[in-house]
């Protein structure tokens, strides 16, 4: 079963200004979407205040995201380093 994509306004906006000149990047990163969307039980679980999210890594990049009923929402795209820091 293949679960529907949300977009949150930070999800968007920072992979619009990250993958804007890396098209090996948007290719990576629509890829693992794809299997997200196919099995978001792929990701791994956070903790502590990102408790209830998952993750997914493409290369030094993370995918922050949470899955409500049959909808996966995006939360976050950004640099390993950044990612879970920043609140969402």
């Amino acid at each position: 079963m293949a679960y529907s994509l949300r977009l949150t306004p930070r999800f968007e906006k920072n992979f619009q200004r990250l993958t804007k000149k890396d098209h090996v990047l948007w290719d990576r990163v629509y890829s693992k979407l794809s299997e997200i969307r196919d099995n978001p039980s792929i990701g791994e679980t956070l903790s502590h205040n990102l408790a209830g999210m998952l993750s997914a890594h493409v290369g030094n990049w993370v995918i922050i995201y949470m899955v409500e009923g049959e909808v996966v929402v995006l939360l976050n795209f950004d640099h390993h380093d950044r990612a879970y820091f920043r609140p969402l």
